[in-house]
């Protein structure tokens, strides 16, 4: 009977261990950047021209590079969160430099519309935005 409870004691120290790392953000699989530059894609409909495209593209391409680097690193989640929110309002500011204020809101609202169904996929999504 005591060996029973120690198992189960053990057990449940293995299970609580187990889900806390779970929660740690760590660095996503190879997919997340080709999801995220798929959700990020201007696409036609924000009338926005090819120069400003190709800027955008390759501004969300540095973006995610960086972004998982950061995951990847040995440093805290709340140092890897801090960093990543302070490049998403560095992207931010880049949006609007490049798409101007009218049409950066359309942009914003595409993407947090696209990026919807990766928030629970990958958890940096949260961030990224």
């Amino acid at each position: 009977m005591k060996t029973n409870l120690i198992t189960a004691f053990i057990f449940l120290l293995a299970a609580i261990s187990f889900q806390a790392s779970s929660q740690t953000i760590k660095l996503p699989s190879p997919d997340f950047k080709k999801d995220m530059l798929g959700a990020f894609a201007p696409g036609d409909d924000l009338g926005i021209s090819k120069d400003q495209k190709d800027k955008l593209s390759k501004s969300n391409s540095s973006f995610f590079d960086k972004v998982t680097g950061i995951a990847g690193s040995d440093e805290s989640d709340d140092k890897k969160i801090a960093k990543i929110t302070g490049l998403a309002k560095e992207q931010n500011s880049m949006f609007e430099s490049i798409l101007g204020e009218k049409t950066v809101k359309e942009y914003r609202k595409k993407i947090k519309k696209q990026i919807r169904p990766f928030t629970t996929k990958y958890k940096l999504a949260k961030f990224v935005l």
